[in-house]
């Protein structure tokens, strides 16, 4: 077996320097996308070099090199970067036309993949006004409102599956939410959150799912039955119960 312990050689040593350097050029003259192509290598190196101008770019007059940064903040999964992202979302809020979208998008991703549970402060009250949006009589409003209540979802699925108390907590409480499309992938987020630990899920929240199957709402009963099957796939024996009872009264 090797010697996991061993120091690491000058040779990589000197071929990390040489990356972060390059990694550091293109932040500064890179175009657009050369820029996209290095955030898997500022993931990995993840050097404190990189902080202050990601901090720049993130606040930059170009949308996509903004997108960059935060995607390159969620890459590096460092919570020093959480309260940058959140005034970005903020102005990205302001942004109209080409890219404004994506930029949200990005942010949220970021703070999702940081994995801080204290992010939920920040995501339901911006989950309360995209619901309020969704109201809107704009056809255009409305559907950016829903897309925007997903990728919140999907970030606070990300942070309770690495263990966020909180973000967990809080979709649990989403799927009682009275939109229906709300409902609906808060219990998928849900199941996906208990994948690496599937028996830790609690009887009340199975019970919770379970009752959710027989639904007036189609998507939400369909999606109780998939969140019950997913969990029963991935070795949650309570789950697989639910699902065989779900089955056994559909016939």
């Amino acid at each position: 077996m090797a010697d996991s312990s061993r120091p690491v050689s000058k040779k990589a040593k000197r071929f990390s320097e040489d990356m972060i350097r390059d990694c550091l050029e293109v932040m500064e003259s890179g175009d657009i996308e050369d820029l996209f192509e290095i955030i898997p290598r500022i993931g990995v190196l993840r050097d404190p070099r990189f902080n202050e101008p990601l901090l720049a770019l993130l606040f930059h007059e170009d949308a996509k090199r903004r997108e960059f940064a935060a995607y390159s903040m969620g890459a590096i999964g460092d919570r020093y970067f959480l309260e940058p992202l959140k005034k970005a979302f903020n102005k990205a809020r302001q942004l109209k036309g080409f890219g404004a979208r994506e930029l949200q998008i990005a942010v949220i991703e970021a703070i999702g993949a940081i994995g801080d549970d204290a992010a939920v402060d920040f995501f339901l009250p911006v989950l309360k006004s995209c619901c309020a949006n969704k109201a809107s009589t704009e056809r255009k409003s409305a559907r950016s409102a829903l897309r925007m209540s997903q990728w919140i979802i999907e970030s606070l699925g990300a942070i309770a599956q690495q263990g966020g108390t909180r973000s967990l907590e809080a979709l649990v409480e989403l799927i009682k939410h009275d939109d229906p499309e709300i409902q609906a992938q808060a219990l998928s987020e849900l199941s996906v959150a208990y994948w690496h630990r599937p028996n830790e899920v609690s009887d009340e929240i199975i019970e919770k799912i379970y009752e959710l199957t027989t639904d007036n709402e189609t998507i939400v009963a369909e999606s109780a039955l998939a969140a019950l099957q997913n969990l029963a796939d991935v070795g949650c024996l309570r789950a697989e119960a639910c699902f065989a009872a779900s089955e056994e009264d559909e016939e």
